[in-house]
């Protein structure tokens, strides 16, 4: 089980360093490109994942993935059930917001990026297949 959850966590940093990358590469195809298509369906469909990507990196997703890592992880129940109880303290509106609410927004980010990921998938294969 500990070399499994070793992988799977060595899976899931390297997938965070590469959409970083891939992040960074949508943000340059959407300067340079902005002026140009800025009223197209396909393009705002970019600038919406863009959108959502920049509130992932505002998030600090790396440092939520590797706190719920090291929670799965823990081996002594008495401190894990401690962490998770701290966790779950709410702070005032004015300060930080808690892991549990970052997790949350977090997931609800990934839920909305779905969308138009798959429609700008589709899109260029739509267009091609009313060409044919």
């Amino acid at each position: 089980m500990d070399t499994e959850f070793k992988t799977i966590e060595a899976s899931i940093m390297s997938m965070l360093g590469q959409l970083q990358s891939e992040g960074g590469i949508l943000q340059r195809m959407v300067y340079k490109n902005k002026n140009q298509h800025r009223r197209g369906s396909y393009f705002q469909r970019l600038l919406k994942v863009r959108r959502d990507l920049r509130l992932l990196q505002l998030a600090n997703l790396e440092e939520l993935v590797t706190s719920c890592l090291l929670v799965i992880k823990e081996d002594r129940p008495k401190q894990k059930l401690h962490l998770l109880e701290s966790l779950k303290r709410r702070k005032c509106h004015n300060e930080k917001h808690n892991f549990m609410e970052r997790l949350l927004g977090v997931a609800h980010l990934l839920v909305e990026m779905v969308e138009p990921i798959l429609k700008a998938a589709s899109y260029p294969s739509a267009s091609a297949n009313s060409l044919i």
